[in-house]
Parts: C-alpha cells; structure tokens; sequence
C-alpha cells in the first residue's frame, strides 16, 4: 500500500480556491464491485487512483500465479507506477477487493497541471516519492528480512489490514505462502 506521510486532502486544502475548482474539474468518479477489475494487465494506466472508500490490490499473474503488489484503502492512492509514468502497458492489475469509491485523476489532465501550476509540482513529487520509497521498502524487507519478520513489520505498520483483506493475497504480498502466514499469525498470537 502506497502509505503517505502527509493527507491528500489537508495538503490539497492549502491550494487557493480556484485552483482546487481547477483540479477538482479534472477528477473523474469511479465506482468499482468487489472483485472487479480497474486495470487490466496490458492496458495502460489513465492516471492515478485518490481511494475515497473501499480497498483495491495491485498483483501481477505470473506461472499461472497471483503475486499481490500492493494494497490502497482510504485516504490512499494506487496506480501501476511504471505503465502510469512511461505510459507504457502494464504488467500488473488492479483489482478491488471491496466495493470501492474513488477519483482518477487522468495522466493527462496531471501533466496539464503540472505544466501550469508549480504547488502542484510539489504536490505530485510528494507522491512520486512515497511510491518510490515504499516499493523500495517492501523490496528491501522481501529480500533481508525473514517471514515472520516481515509479518511482525506488517502488525506493527499497517494491522489494520489483517482485518479487511484476505489472508491469501496478504501471504501473497508478504512473499510467503497461505500456510507460512497462518503459522506466522499462530506464532504471533501465542
């Protein structure tokens, strides 16, 4: 999950007015069932996804298996990074695994305001750089941290997810199987 260390909302309430009338012009509401795709694998990213309720993953399919990528819930953005930057097909998808509400802000209408508007500039960077910094971190923990190390970072950083997303696409995240997770969980909870 994409997590931003400051609020979407309170950091877009400091723009004047009319330039919020502007962005809020350009977002496009988006309403999503549970287990519905958002991006298909192959397509390319219109934008980014500023999550007003619900809960999504991205997860690329590889041997004829789902590996979960990332989540996004409330006050949290999710978009396939590389196909949404380079505008390139994707080579993961987005699915919501609760019914979810949210605003894209398509790629296009996100160059016009950065071309016009330096806060905003700053405002995308931020963002930009939570995504880059995250990704890095999961990679990081994947590859230096046992399973259960990486499951006792998930309780302490984000234990609200134990409660809203399945334990399969949680173990799938984590790098480890359904099985290695539920001991985990058992080891834990001793």
């Amino acid at each position: 999950m994409i997590k931003l260390d400051f609020d979407l909302n309170e950091e877009f309430l400091k723009f004047n007015q009319d330039f919020q009338i502007e962005v809020l012009s350009y977002f496009e509401l988006k309403e999503y069932k549970k287990n519905e795709i958002i991006l298909t694998k192959g397509d390319i990213c219109p934008g980014i996804y500023w999550i007003l309720n619900g809960c999504c993953r991205s997860f690329i399919n590889t041997n004829n298996k789902e590996i979960t990528t990332s989540f996004g819930l409330e006050k949290s953005i999710i978009c396939s990074a590389n196909s949404y930057l380079m505008q390139i097909p994707s080579i993961e998808s987005i699915q919501a695994i609760e019914d979810t509400v949210c605003y894209l802000l398509p790629y296009d209408k996100i160059q016009i305001l950065l071309k016009n508007h330096l806060e905003f500039n700053i405002y995308v960077r931020k963002i930009y750089e939570f995504i880059f910094i995250n990704t890095e971190n999961m990679l990081n923990s994947i590859r230096m941290d046992s399973a259960l190390e990486r499951y006792e970072i998930l309780l302490k950083d984000s234990p609200h997810l134990l409660q809203r997303i399945p334990l399969g696409y949680l173990a799938s995240y984590l790098g480890m199987s359904r099985e290695t997770l539920s001991r985990m969980r058992g080891l834990v909870c001793a």
